[in-house]
């Protein structure tokens, strides 16, 4: 009866665990990682204006809170966004939004999934709304 009983405990104990226990999850989207922006809205001009992939790239470092911003942008637009360069942010959450702020200029985060950011400069200051895709 002993026998049995940890023979059971034992088959229970072998089917409960998972291989994948340990590995961390991380479904969380962040701002880590490329970015490439495909659309532009707004500003006094109305501009509206789509990119393709990769011609222009938000590179964020959460490591040392940079973005590495590559404007390839050779089109006749109005507004391409930020140009080529480097350029520090920060993240700010609170209850009600998430802003981002990019060298003093703050910009609330309007979507972020692990494929798409929308990032927003506010319609009372006439700001751009700016379309990214991982």
């Amino acid at each position: 009866m002993k026998k049995s009983t940890y023979l059971m405990v034992l088959l229970l104990l072998s089917l409960s665990c998972n291989q994948n226990d340990d590995t961390p999850q991380n479904d969380e989207s962040t701002l880590h990682g490329s970015w490439s922006l495909t659309h532009i809205l707004g500003g006094l001009a109305g501009v509206n204006d789509d990119f393709e992939t990769g011609i222009i790239v938000w590179d964020f470092n959460d490591n040392d809170h940079t973005i590495n911003i590559t404007n390839n942008n050779t089109s006749n637009v109005i507004h391409s966004g930020y140009p080529s360069g480097v350029y520090n942010y920060e993240v700010i959450t609170t209850a009600n939004d998430t802003t981002l702020i990019i060298e003093n200029t703050e910009l609330k985060i309007t979507s972020l999934t692990t494929h798409q950011l929308i990032i927003d400069e506010g319609y009372i200051s006439d700001g751009f709304q700016y379309t990214f895709s991982k």
